[in-house]
């Protein structure tokens, strides 16, 4: 569909932005997600370091459709666009087209060590990423997302679509698929979060919807929309299913949508992914450091949807305070 610009921003703010002097834990933060419909995906989350905004810490995970997850972590001085030289996310028209690309080594995590412990260091595989990404929908910037730190001056969502080519250990497979897309800039400090829930998908027949909800000792933020031919739709999260333990259970997901009086009940199914937990309230570490309860974490899945009998594909990032969770299989 064309893609046209409402909301009033600048093409400058999809590029990378200059931290601003005197500003206190300034970062500027992305976080992308594709898949395909066997289960092939790629997530990538890429913020600049607090100490130095010249450094980024970048985790990107790989999925396939067999369940192997691969994943690595880089801190990398910037290159001109989001990330380092050999992950690096660029703007090639604001809002409409980019492009991913990454070669380096990963790591096999399984879903049982991702769940028990920060991932440690072993066999790397050789990986490479080509992704060409264009905008399924326009941007949709979450109404009242700046009252938040964590979500920064701004906070960009989009659906979004992908081609490409992943190659692990020299084998090469062909992605072409949907994805979500954020883009958020300001004060980073996600230990003040008790929990939060991020889920997105689009649908066979094309329509799409993205949430976001977040809890905090002060008060809860959430937001929602769904996205068709005819625009851009605010919701309201009636129902949704929370993160009981570290093992990104419960599997089953249920998401009720209030769109301007009608109700959209979205059932779920996690398939594969990551954990992750956040460093300092803003580094994104590779695996679940149950060592400190105190940290906040985010299991980042993907996730086939349905929807009144129809097939979709998505994503769903559910956090929590380690202490809040049980630890084991339930």
């Amino acid at each position: 569909m064309t893609i046209t610009d409402e909301t009033g921003l600048d093409p400058a703010d999809d590029y990378i932005h200059q931290a601003p002097a005197g500003v206190d834990r300034w970062a500027e933060n992305i976080q992308w997600n594709v898949r395909d419909n066997d289960g092939l995906g790629v997530m990538w989350h890429m913020g600049t370091m607090l100490d130095d905004p010249r450094l980024w810490h970048i985790v990107i995970a790989v999925t396939q459709p067999d369940g192997t997850v691969h994943s690595t972590k880089i801190v990398a001085p910037g290159a001109g666009q989001f990330g380092a030289s050999n992950a690096q996310l660029s703007t090639v028209t604001p809002f409409r087209e980019w492009k991913f690309n990454f070669f380096g080594g990963m790591v096999d995590v399984s879903h049982e060590q991702g769940a028990s412990g920060l991932t440690p260091d072993d066999h790397h595989l050789p990986v490479q990423i080509d992704l060409d990404l264009e905008a399924a929908y326009p941007v949709w910037i979450p109404e009242g997302s700046t009252q938040f730190g964590d979500w920064g001056r701004f906070h960009h969502e989009q659906a979004v679509t992908v081609r490409g080519t992943v190659t692990i250990a020299g084998k090469t497979h062909t992605l072409d698929g949907i994805g979500h897309r954020d883009h958020s800039i300001g004060p980073r400090d996600m230990s003040h979060l008790r929990r939060a829930f991020w889920g997105n998908g689009i649908f066979e027949s094309g329509w799409g919807f993205a949430t976001m909800l977040g809890e905090y000792e002060a008060a809860d933020f959430q937001r929602a929309a769904l996205f068709d031919a005819d625009g851009t739709h605010d919701a309201t999260m009636s129902r949704w299913t929370d993160l009981t333990a570290v093992n990104c259970e419960p599997a089953t997901i249920t998401v009720e949508l209030d769109v301007q009086g009608r109700k959209v009940v979205i059932d779920g199914r996690i398939r594969h992914g990551m954990n992750f937990t956040v460093a300092d309230g803003a580094e994104f570490c590779m695996g679940t450091d149950l060592a400190r309860p105190d940290r906040y974490f985010l299991t980042n899945f993907f996730v086939d949807w349905t929807c009144n009998g129809e097939h979709g594909i998505g994503y769903l990032d559910r956090g929590a305070l380690i202490k809040l969770l049980t630890q084991g299989q339930s």
